[in-house]
C-alpha cells in the first residue's frame, strides 16, 4: 500500500513519505481507502491523521520500533499540517485496462410475429437490440432491415443503434396480397432476426356480381343459381366477414336469406330468389354499407315455359311459336323439347323457319351446352354441332328477335366426328374424341405470321366447376389452351412433365361463361392425329 504526501497545496501525489517514514507507511496503509483506478485518495485532515497514527503506533511499536526510540518519537498535528496532508492511495495512477465493446448478439426488441393489413404499414415498426461481449446494450452498431418475402417495402432500411442498443426500422409496408410477409434484420456477421407479419384484407373497397345474373325462369319459380356477390379490398384481396343485404327491386318476387356475410373467398350468397308471378323482368339488389350497390336481372317467363313434347332423335318435329309461349327477358319466344342421344358421339341439331331463328341446347337441368342464331353467314336458320355423351338433353327452338311468332321445324342427326375447317363445335365434360389437326383447321396466327393450326371447342362452365383436359398424341408434341370468351387465357400447357409430350390442363372455373379449348402442336405448323378427353 502506497502512502502519498501532498506537499502544501500542490495537489500532487508523492511516494516520498513511504521512503522516509516506513513506520508511518506501515501504520497508515491498512486504513487506506480504495477510490478506484484513477483516484489517488480521499483527503484526511491532519488532526485525524495524528489520532490515526497514534492509535496504530501504540499497537505495533513493540514490533516495529525499539522502545528507546519510541519515547523520542513525537508526532503532532501541528508539525504534520504544514508539511503534508496525507492521502491513502490504492492503485494510484493505474488500474485495470477497459477492453473495447464488441457487438456480440443481435436479438428482437419487438414481437417477431404480428398481424397486419395487406398494403399497410406495420405498427409498431420492428426493432432489434445489439449487445456487447459483456451483455450490455451497445450503441453505434449498424443494423440493416430487408424484405425477404411478401412483396412489401421498408423505409430507413439501414439504422444505427441508439445508446440503449436499439435499432428500429423506419417503416415496414406489407405487400398488397394477403398472406405471410418476412423482414430480416442483420448486423455484420451476427445471426439475423426474422420478423413475420401475416396480412389480412383491408377494408371493403369493391362490390361486384359473382354469379346468378341474367337468368330466366318460369314466373313464380326459384332461379337456378342464387345470386352472389364478391367483396374485395383496395388491393383486390377477397374480404371476408362483410355483411351484404339483398333486396327485391322489381318484378314482385321474394327472397330468403336477405342478409348474408362474405366467406373466406369474399363471396356472399342470397338464400334463394323466387321470381314474381307475372312474366317480365325481375331485379334484385345487393348492398354493402359505403359501397355502390349491384343489381341482378332475371326474366320471368310465362308458365307455358314447360316441356311440351318429346323430340325423337333422328327425326324432324314441327311446332309453332305463339304469343302464349315461354318468353325470354328480351321479349323473344321459345319452346322446349326433350331428346335423347343413344351413345357418345357428334350430333347436329337444326331449326328452320321463315323468321330469324334461335336454337338452344341444354342439359336437363337447364345448364347451357350451346346456342346459335345463324348456322351460315348468309342464312337465318340455326344449327348446333355438339360432341355429347349418351343421355337426355333439352332442345329449345325460338326466335332471335322479340315479339316474333310463326311456324318452325327442328331436326337432329349424327354428324362427322372430326372437327374440321374451323367449324363451331360445342362440348361438355365426360367426353373422349379422336381428332386431327390439319392445315384446313383454324389458324390462330396473324395473316403474315407463321401459321398456328388448331381445333377449337366451346364449353359452357359455371363458377366453381373443376375441369381437367387431356390431349395425347403419338404424332404431335401437343399443346393445350383454355381461353375465356373475352379472350383471356385462363390456362395453357405444353407437356405434362419431362417424360411426355402430352398436355394437360386442370382448372377450377372462377366465372360462369363460355370457354374455348384450343388444341395445337409444337411446332405450330405440325399436323396429325390426337385424342382429346374432357373430365
Amino acid at each position: 500500500m502506497l502512502i502519498i504526501g501532498l506537499s502544501g497545496n500542490s495537489g500532487k501525489c508523492s511516494s516520498d513519505l513511504e521512503e522516509e517514514a516506513p513506520v508511518i507507511a506501515e501504520a497508515i496503509s491498512p486504513y487506506a481507502i480504495d477510490q478506484g483506478a484513477n483516484a489517488c485518495a480521499d483527503r484526511i485532515r491532519a488532526d485525524d491523521v495524528y489520532d490515526l497514527l497514534l492509535a496504530r503506533l501504540n499497537k505495533v511499536r513493540a514490533r516495529l520500533i525499539p522502545a528507546d526510540l519510541v519515547k523520542n518519537l513525537s508526532l503532532s498535528a501541528a508539525r504534520l499540517a504544514p508539511a503534508f496532508l496525507l492521502l491513502a492511495c490504492i492503485n494510484c495512477g493505474g488500474g485495470e485496462t477497459t477492453e473495447p465493446s464488441v457487438a456480440t448478439t443481435l436479438a428482437a426488441n419487438s414481437s417477431t410475429s404480428v398481424i397486419g393489413v395487406a398494403g399497410a404499414v406495420v405498427a409498431p415498426p420492428p426493432s432489434v437490440i445489439v449487445k456487447d461481449q459483456n451483455g450490455s446494450p451497445m450503441g453505434g452498431a449498424t443494423v440493416t432491415f430487408a424484405v425477404v418475402s411478401g412483396g412489401g417495402s421498408v423505409s430507413e432500411a439501414t439504422v444505427t443503434t441508439n445508446a440503449s442498443g436499439i435499432a428500429t426500422v423506419g417503416s415496414w409496408t406489407l405487400g398488397p396480397v394477403t398472406g405471410a410477409n418476412v423482414l430480416n434484420a442483420t448486423s455484420g456477421t451476427l445471426n439475423g432476426v426474422a420478423f413475420t407479419a401475416t396480412s389480412t384484407a383491408g377494408a371493403a373497397a369493391s362490390l361486384a356480381r359473382n354469379a346468378g345474373d341474367n337468368q330466366t325462369g318460369a314466373a313464380g319459380s326459384v332461379v337456378a343459381i342464387p345470386p352472389s356477390v364478391l367483396v374485395k379490398d383496395a388491393n383486390g384481396n377477397p374480404k371476408s366477414d362483410v355483411s351484404v343485404t339483398f333486396a327485391v327491386v322489381s318484378g314482385g318476387g321474394s327472397i330468403t336469406g336477405a342478409t348474408a356475410v362474405t366467406n373466406a373467398a369474399g363471396v356472399a350468397i342470397v338464400g334463394s330468389w323466387t321470381l314474381g308471378n307475372s312474366p317480365g323482368v325481375n331485379s334484385l339488389s345487393a348492398t354493402v354499407t359505403g359501397l355502390p350497390s349491384v343489381t341482378f336481372i332475371a326474366g320471368a317467363s310465362s308458365n307455358f315455359c314447360t316441356v311440351r313434347s318429346t323430340h325423337t332423335f333422328g327425326t324432324s318435329s314441327s311446332g309453332t311459336i305463339s304469343s302464349n309461349d315461354c318468353q325470354f327477358s328480351d321479349g323473344s319466344f321459345v319452346d322446349f323439347y326433350t331428346t335423347s342421344v343413344p351413345q357418345a358421339g357428334a350430333y347436329l341439331f337444326r331449326e328452320s323457319a321463315v323468321f330469324d331463328t334461335y336454337l338452344l341446347l341444354a342439359m336437363p337441368d337447364g345448364t347451357t351446352i350451346g346456342e346459335n342464331d345463324d348456322e351460315l353467314e348468309t342464312g337465318t336458320n340455326s344449327g348446333i354441332k355438339a360432341l355429347l355423351p349418351a343421355g337426355n338433353y333439352l332442345l329449345s327452338p325460338g326466335t332471335f328477335a322479340p315479339g316474333v311468332t310463326g311456324d318452325y321445324t327442328i331436326s337432329s342427326t349424327t354428324a362427322p366426328t372430326d372437327v374440321a375447317n374451323c367449324e363451331q363445335v360445342f362440348v361438355v365434360k365426360n367426353i373422349t374424341t379422336m381428332q386431327n389437326i390439319a392445315t384446313t383447321d383454324c389458324n390462330l396466327a396473324n395473316a403474315a405470321a407463321t401459321p398456328i393450326y388448331s381445333d377449337g371447342y366451346f364449353i359452357f362452365l359455371t363458377a366453381g366447376t373443376p375441369i381437367t383436359i387431356n390431349m395425347t398424341s403419338t404424332a404431335l408434341d401437343s399443346f393445350l389452351q383454355l381461353v375465356r370468351l373475352d379472350g383471356l387465357v385462363m390456362a395453357e400447357n405444353d407437356n405434362i412433365d419431362a417424360t411426355t409430350k402430352d398436355s394437360r390442363i386442370t382448372f377450377t372455373v372462377t366465372q360462369t361463361n363460355y370457354y374455348a379449348i384450343f388444341t395445337r402442336s409444337v411446332p405450330t405448323t405440325a399436323v396429325g392425329a390426337y385424342t382429346l378427353t374432357i373430365q
